[in-house]
């Protein structure tokens, strides 16, 4: 039976919807879920629609019992973290983001689990609560696909005090540096330490100066909110500029930036009937690759697949005729390995949608701009190819410069960089969810 397939009787689906969706919002989580903190800021008081929220893949057995309106309700229940809106269409945080520095030392590493089942995730966790509060458990991955599972885990405890517990019973059996075999998985003595240890260990083992910058910046960097805020603090500076008007082209009509960075909603046009959901997707489909599958069929403007859901939008550039439609549902698409099914969005959300992908355009346009003013002011004196400019000292490209300045905030991420056009879908269609791979 898949995670999919799990059956949850209603009482259990609520307990499960609350402890789900804290942990999503969670300061643990939150600050390194690029996908999630996006959205959170998307909305100027923070609101994630749920709609969202419930079609992760965690979440759909959930949905299935209790349905978006009962996991609504049971997010009432949260007495300190979240909450949610009259209408129980979108959740928030109550408190803004802390910064955990600790969370590092407050960790632990621990190998010696069976291969990946479709229940293993919550097993742990439930193996693991066992010993005090757990803010996560990590399942450490290959870095290339499939991205097999290494059977370890990180393990970050809430406190410093449980996760010393558990490090001195690990000790009571065959004990190594700040750890253990005297934890046991079934029958299995697990291989337990903590995580600083553990880094300090394969450090060791390669050979790298812990003091030093060897085997950083290897692979894409993770996402973190606060050092991104930190950048839109320095990006503020030039707030002025910002607030300028930019004129860009969307479903050929020029559209106008406000003072926000935004575009007035009423401005925005669209093909009647050119949305479509999908539902019934399996892990690891791709929409890059259900894009392509669709522009064959008819032309296609954007798909919105989050990295970690079981469904998605598609808008096209025309409108999608009732014999259209017919075909692409007759088309047997499959993603991710299963085979999806396909229905007419409502206009008024069809709009939402068009509205979000304009304001994503908006965003990135304005990121662009910001990123070619800073290179110019870092440039120095001189045009294109002269002193100070492209190719010149302290320019693009030349001594001290960087191609393209800045980057940072907004839709604008290390994936935005390998977008080259402007129907390329933004990352609420492409964002990964921070994985962690590392040496076993």
């Amino acid at each position: 039976m898949s995670e999919a397939e799990v059956k949850m009787e209603p009482e259990e689906a609520r307990a499960a919807a609350l402890k789900q969706v804290e942990f999503y919002f969670a300061d643990a989580n939150l600050p390194f879920d690029k996908f999630l903190f996006t959205l959170t800021q998307k909305n100027a008081d923070g609101w994630v629609p749920l709609n969202i929220v419930s079609s992760f893949k965690r979440m759909k057995p959930i949905r299935e019992a209790i349905g978006v309106e009962g996991i609504a309700e049971a997010l009432r229940a949260s007495e300190e973290l979240l909450e949610v809106d009259e209408k129980g269409e979108n959740v928030r945080r109550k408190a803004p983001l802390v910064q955990v520095r600790d969370a590092h030392a407050r960790s632990i590493y621990a190998k010696g689990f069976p291969d990946e089942h479709p229940t293993l995730q919550q097993e742990l966790e439930t193996f693991f609560a066992q010993f005090g509060k757990i803010n996560g458990v990590r399942m450490r991955r290959e870095n290339e696909k499939p991205r097999k599972f290494k059977n370890s885990v990180f393990v970050e405890f809430a406190t410093a005090q449980e996760m010393n517990a558990f490090l001195d019973k690990a000790k009571e059996s065959e004990p190594v540096e700040d750890g253990g075999h005297g934890i046991k998985y079934g029958e299995t003595a697990l291989q337990v330490m903590s995580k600083p240890a553990y880094v300090a260990m394969k450090m060791k083992e390669k050979g790298i100066d812990p003091g030093s910058n060897q085997g950083k910046g290897k692979g894409p960097r993770k996402f973190n909110a606060f050092r991104e805020l930190e950048k839109q603090e320095h990006k503020d500076g030039g707030a002025s500029l910002r607030a300028q008007p930019l004129e860009f082209e969307y479903n050929g009509k020029t559209l106008v930036t406000r003072a926000d960075g935004s575009v007035d909603p009423e401005t925005v046009e669209f093909p009647e009937r050119s949305v479509l959901r999908f539902t019934g997707a399996a892990k690891g489909g791709s929409w890059k690759d259900l894009k392509d599958t669709l522009t064959t069929m008819h032309p296609t403007s954007f798909v919105e697949f989050p990295g970690d859901a079981v469904e998605g939008v598609v808008g096209f550039r025309e409108s999608v005729s009732d014999d259209k439609l017919k075909e692409i549902q007759e088309k047997g698409i499959t993603v991710g390995g299963a085979q999806v099914s396909w229905e007419r969005v409502g206009e008024d959300k069809a709009r939402d949608f068009f509205v979000e992908r304009a304001n994503f355009r908006a965003t990135f346009l304005l990121d662009r701009r910001d990123a070619d003013a800073s290179s110019r002011g870092r440039g120095g004196r001189g045009g294109r190819g002269g002193r100070g400019g492209r190719g010149g000292r302290g320019g693009r490209g030349g001594r001290g410069g960087g191609h393209g300045g800045g980057h940072g905030g907004g839709a604008r991420s290390d994936a935005g960089e390998k977008r080259k056009r402007g129907d390329a879908p933004p990352e609420i269609g492409s964002a990964k969810r921070s994985k962690e791979g590392d040496d076993a």
